[in-house]
């Protein structure tokens, strides 16, 4: 069911037990992103790290034993919420095709 879950989010990445995403956002999108994940986040009892760059807003999940389904539907939620906000831009990052989630390999 968790692998399943993962083939529905668009951009994620899971590496060793983390599950990250990039958005690009400008400093309003990031703002308006960052009160939405307090609320998912609260709700779903995850502790994101999310941080924003020059150009995008980064997004880790990472729990000890890896990730879990509640962190996978949080994920979803963010994806969501990102393509709400973002919306043309979302579109033109892939943000409404489904199955663009990725593994890493230690090292990559």
């Amino acid at each position: 069911m968790l692998l399943d879950a993962l083939r529905e989010l668009n951009g994620w990445v899971a590496d060793d037990g983390r599950l990250s995403r990039s958005l690009p956002l400008d400093a309003s999108q990031h703002a308006e992103l960052a009160e939405q994940i307090k609320i998912f986040a609260d709700t779903l009892g995850v502790r994101p790290d999310v941080r924003r760059t020059d150009e995008a807003t980064l997004i880790v999940l990472a729990r000890e034993g890896g990730f879990s389904l509640t962190d996978v539907t949080f994920a979803g939620r963010v994806e969501t919420a990102y393509i709400t906000i973002a919306g043309d831009l979302a579109a033109r990052e892939g943000g409404l095709a489904k199955g663009r989630f990725r593994w890493l390999r230690r090292g990559e």
